[in-house]
């Protein structure tokens, strides 16, 4: 079965599948970032694979590298950006592109100015 690739602004997403159940391995491409959104159903985790990653998640920022997971619940606000180009796996339940809420655009970033004060560690 052939993997859909999709393109982004931030990189790309490659879905492996999405049955009741789905996974994706995202492509983030350094100095960018995803939409700062929410779902209403979608249960997510991530694990990082590669690079280095700033998880922001309604108010909370943190730094993740290639081993860390997070778990996103249904209604969290969150958005992740490349701090390098990195590799991240996605697992959650079935993926709607009608169940994704978006506060914040994606796109580029400047680096050097990104607040990272009050990471968590």
């Amino acid at each position: 079965m052939a993997h859909k690739k999709v393109p982004k602004v931030w990189g790309s997403e490659e879905w492996i599948v999405n049955r009741d159940y789905c996974g994706k391995k995202l492509i983030l491409k350094k100095g960018f970032r995803c939409s700062m959104h929410y779902h209403k159903n979608k249960d997510e985790t991530f694990y990082i694979l590669k690079g280095r990653v700033l998880m922001e998640t309604e108010g909370k920022k943190q730094i993740m590298l290639p081993g860390d997971s997070i778990h996103i619940t249904p209604m969290l606000k969150h958005r992740f950006t490349g701090l390098e180009d990195s590799e991240i796996m996605e697992f959650s339940t079935h993926h709607e592109d009608e169940d994704s809420y978006r506060v914040e655009e994606s796109g580029k970033v400047d680096l050097n100015k990104l607040d990272l004060r009050d990471i968590e560690k």
